[in-house]
């Protein structure tokens, strides 16, 4: 089966007057297959969201090719696109920021069937709309309340709901957890995978906790400064990272036993900024494992074994030389 979603070679610089240019993509190819969740993860600024929002096209890639069911979005006039966004959906980290505070919920979650469905009835719409807030574990009054008498656990479920209201294939994930509790936290990703299983989604989980990371997703791709530098199954990134980037991510958890200080991999040196052209591996500047190879020209990434893919030249290398290992 084709990938639901396919980038090819992918750029995208910001420029800015009388600023250096900020390289936020370079070259980024990746798939993802209908129904999985694929998680992707780095420090902030190494172009996660940029990367998510370039998939939805509400920004345009300066180079590449996004395509979606084979259909290259880059190509699609405005309202061809127009139509696809009904299954194209995203989340957003900040809910109330991502709700008009002057609108009823019942509306807010209603206005996407208002641009892309608007021969419903008003009746038609108010059973839809019911009809999701139940799916997301709200109650029917909901949809007469402000976003503002809310919490931010429901806040978020109303975001949730006004996605999945026009029955995408797909949602971008950005971060959707990251500004509520933890308990509260439990339950929304919960909600998505349940979600995910009755409506058969694929989530793009745009994410820096490892592990929210590990427990929601079905593969990861590892982000640095722009670039695509480890991707897998959670398992062949989490058991067995080859990336020294990736390792030193891991490393660098919280075990959940107090008396347990897991080993670390430490990167020396400061992160090259994003004005900087690269023109061999990113990590080069801060990599213990960097040899001349590694500056010589580009690093791109290359298959090991499964699904397994790593853009780094001394990933064929034993494990211990990657040292030290990540404590499980």
């Amino acid at each position: 089966m084709p990938p639901l979603v396919e980038l090819a070679g992918v750029n995208k610089t910001f420029r800015r007057p009388g600023q250096a240019p900020i390289h936020a993509l370079n070259d980024i190819s990746l798939t993802m297959n209908e129904g999985e969740t694929l998680a992707l993860i780095g420090e902030s600024g190494s172009g996660k969201s940029t990367l998510g929002r370039i998939i939805l096209r509400l920004l345009e890639a300066d180079s590449g090719t996004v395509r979606f069911e084979g259909t290259d979005l880059s190509a699609l006039p405005d309202r061809e696109m127009r139509y696809l966004r009904s299954r194209l959906q995203a989340v957003f980290q900040e809910p109330y920021e991502s709700l008009d505070p002057r609108l009823s919920v019942g509306s807010i979650v209603a206005e996407p069937l208002r641009v892309h469905e608007p021969g419903l009835s008003q009746a038609e719409l108010r059973e839809r709309v019911l009809t999701c807030l139940e799916q997301v574990g709200l109650p029917p009054d909901a949809a007469g309340r402000k976003p503002g008498a809310l919490s931010g656990g429901q806040q978020q479920r109303v975001g949730i709901a006004r996605a999945i209201i026009t029955r995408p294939q797909m949602i971008v994930l950005d971060e959707p957890t990251s500004s509520l509790d933890l308990s509260v936290r439990a339950h929304i990703l919960e909600l998505l995978a349940e979600l995910q299983r009755e409506l058969g989604l694929t989530y793009l989980f745009i994410s820096h906790d490892i592990h929210t990371v590990e427990y929601v997703s079905s593969r990861i791709a590892v982000m640095y400064l722009g670039r695509i530098v480890e991707t897998g199954t959670v398992r062949e990134v989490f058991d067995d990272p080859r990336h020294p980037y990736t390792r030193a991510l891991l490393s660098a958890r919280l075990s959940t036993d107090p008396r347990e200080s897991p080993p670390q991999l430490r990167l020396t040196g400061d992160i090259a900024a994003p004005t900087t052209s690269h023109h061999g591996c990113v990590l080069a500047g801060r990599c213990p494992l960097v040899t001349a190879e590694c500056t010589a020209g580009p690093v791109r990434p290359r298959a090991l074994t499964g699904d397994h893919e790593v853009a780094c030249v001394r990933a064929d290398e034993t494990p211990d030389l990657l040292a030290p290992a990540v404590s499980r």
